[in-house]
C-alpha cells in the first residue's frame, strides 16, 4: 500500500511540475486546441488529472487514516473514563 501511495503522489507532483512548462516556453505555441490556446489546454488537462489523483489519494489513504485515529482516541477516552470511576 505504501508503494501505491508513493507512486500516486509521485505522479501527482510530476504532473504538477509539468504544468509549469508553458512558463519556460515549452508547450507555449500559439496553436489552438478546440477554442483554447495550447498552453491553457495543457495546464487544464494536467490539473484535471491531478484533481482526480487527489480525490483517489484522499478517499483511499487519508480518510481511513483519520477514521482510525478518531476510533483510537475514542477508545482511549473510554478507558480513561473507566479508570476515573
Amino acid at each position: 500500500m505504501r508503494r501505491k501511495h508513493a507512486l500516486l503522489m509521485t505522479v501527482f507532483f510530476v504532473l504538477y511540475l509539468l504544468t509549469f512548462l508553458p512558463n519556460f516556453g515549452i508547450m507555449n505555441d500559439l496553436k489552438f486546441i478546440g477554442f483554447l490556446p495550447q498552453s491553457l489546454a495543457w495546464v487544464l488537462l494536467l490539473n484535471a488529472i491531478n484533481t482526480v489523483i487527489i480525490f483517489v489519494v484522499y478517499f483511499k489513504f487519508f480518510k481511513p487514516f483519520a477514521q482510525n485515529v478518531e476510533k483510537i482516541s475514542e477508545d482511549e477516552e473510554g478507558s480513561e473514563r473507566a479508570l476515573a470511576r
